[in-house]
């Protein structure tokens, strides 16, 4: 077991020494869709807003000399897309809330937030790496423009960090594990909030 450790630490001072220059790396985070429960839709018509705050979103950390950034953008409007089709019973995708504010055929605007994201660094390399994501939530009702719902999701996953040469497939596997979290952690908060389980109310008929 010491003689493993060893190993670990050398491999470890490895991945140190490598990332001693100060360089910045850039990265795009890639996960695949995570399994969902096949539930109940919610009644109602969503206008989903992905805007440009979300798509540039990124995780920004340093490892010794070195800076990271990985950048969010792609699994976050993955996940907030996959999170609302599974729950409502039609999605249309929108660029800001201005846009869904003018489509008549949604009774609710959905917008996802990326509020802040922080990752642990380890001393060993057999150490756990632990990642957080907190995500915010808000329902508003389409025509009136009032918030009937607003709630904050954490998302948490550990990974160990690896030696330089796994170091990669185990950050792929922490952001995978981090996803995991939020999709179903996000479903299963549109499931449970009662704002959003009621049929949208029927505009009155206008008198002739």
């Amino acid at each position: 077991m010491k003689s493993i450790r060893l190993i670990a630490s050398f491999l470890f001072a490895v991945l140190v020494l490598t990332l001693a220059s100060g360089c910045t790396h850039l990265k795009t985070v890639s996960v695949q869709p995570s399994a969902l429960p096949t539930g109940q839709l919610l009644p109602h018509n969503v206008a989903l807003v992905l805007d440009q705050e979300l798509a540039d979103y990124k995780n920004e950390y340093s490892r010794g000399q070195d800076n990271f950034i990985d950048s969010l953008g792609v699994p976050l409007q993955d996940y907030a897309r996959q999170a609302a089709a599974k729950s409502f019973q039609q999605v249309d995708v929108v660029p800001t809330v201005k846009k869904a504010a003018a489509l008549a055929s949604a009774d609710l605007i959905l917008i996802p937030r990326a509020v802040k994201s922080d990752i642990s660094i380890p001393v060993w390399a057999w150490d756990n790496d632990n990642l957080t994501l907190v995500m915010e939530w808000t329902a508003k009702d389409r025509a009136s423009q009032n918030t009937i719902w607003l709630t904050t999701i954490t998302a948490n996953a550990s990974e160990p960090m690896g030696s330089a040469f796994s170091y990669g497939k185990n950050q792929r596997i922490l952001y995978q594990k981090l996803f995991d979290d939020l999709s179903l952690k996000t479903y299963n908060a549109f499931q449970g909030a009662p704002e959003l389980r009621g049929s949208p109310a029927t505009p009155p008929t206008p008198h002739p």
